[in-house]
């Protein structure tokens, strides 16, 4: 088989096999790389935390 060339098709399909394999680790570097935000952002969100009102309640 190793003096066999591939044929496009063979290639494509070779392709296609290595990228479903490789598609869970592509898919948790994009969670990582696209999970972190700016750290005016998170200051903001921090400042808010505790910032609410129970308007409309009954009491």
């Amino acid at each position: 088989m190793a003096d066999e060339e591939l044929t496009p098709v063979q290639l494509a399909i070779n392709g296609l096999k290595l990228l479903v394999a490789m598609s869970p680790l592509i898919a948790l570097f994009y969670v990582i790389y696209t999970g972190f935000e700016p750290e005016e952002v998170e200051r903001e969100k921090r400042a808010k935390k505790g910032d609410f009102q129970l308007d409309g309640h009954g009491e």
